[in-house]
């Protein structure tokens, strides 16, 4: 039962906008749609605030993990098409000053997510820190660590790591993740290569 809201924001994070392509006509639906993942992200924090401050360390230390474990694909290809859109930006073609609307629509909404999904890390950092497994430095870089992308997942690899909780699976998704990098970046040389 305590799982639920973790996986049902991960899902909302995929989902959104394909939700607002359902209602047609229904404007003020699509609105709603829209803005799902920050409504999500208002109801973590109180989750986590009311009914999280009696959970364990490692509940919250779970609830992290499958948000962030469940989002790096979300970030690698958004933060890949991203880039992309924005380097398109810089030609000087009609239109292409368009792009960069589209990367401003795309942070903004990845950072929205992103937020949404630091309550549960920062109550871990803040539970953990008070029970002594990890010092207070270590656990304010984490927090800082969770407004930044790509920075949130990692420092959360590595207190998984010092914690020994579910290690296997950490390393496992820290291997696909590099994995996945890789790829885009071949898919980039390769694609730079042939053009």
């Amino acid at each position: 039962m305590t799982y639920i809201l973790p996986v049902l924001y991960v899902i909302v994070s995929y989902t959104f906008f394909l939700l607002a392509g359902c209602f047609d006509n229904a404007i003020k639906l699509q609105i709603l749609s829209i803005l799902l993942p920050f409504i999500m992200g208002i109801v973590n924090l109180i989750v986590v605030l009311t009914v999280g401050r009696k959970w364990s360390r490692k509940t919250l230390l779970n609830c992290t993990l499958i948000i962030k474990y469940g989002l790096i694909p979300f970030y690698l290809i958004g933060g890949s098409i991203t880039v992309y859109v924005t380097l398109m930006a810089f030609f000087p073609l009609p239109l292409m000053a368009l792009f960069g609307l589209v990367t401003i629509v795309f942070l903004i909404f990845g950072y929205g997510i992103l937020l949404g999904a630091a309550p549960y890390a920062i109550a871990y950092l803040i539970k953990s820190c008070k029970d002594g497994i990890h010092p207070k430095w270590l656990a304010v870089l984490a927090g800082i660590c969770q407004f930044f992308f790509s920075f949130d997942v990692l420092a959360m690899m590595v207190l998984t790591l010092k914690e020994r909780h579910r290690v296997k699976t950490t390393i496992a998704v820290f291997c696909a993740m590099c994995l996945a990098l890789l790829l885009i970046v071949l898919y980039v040389v390769m694609t730079l290569i042939g053009a």
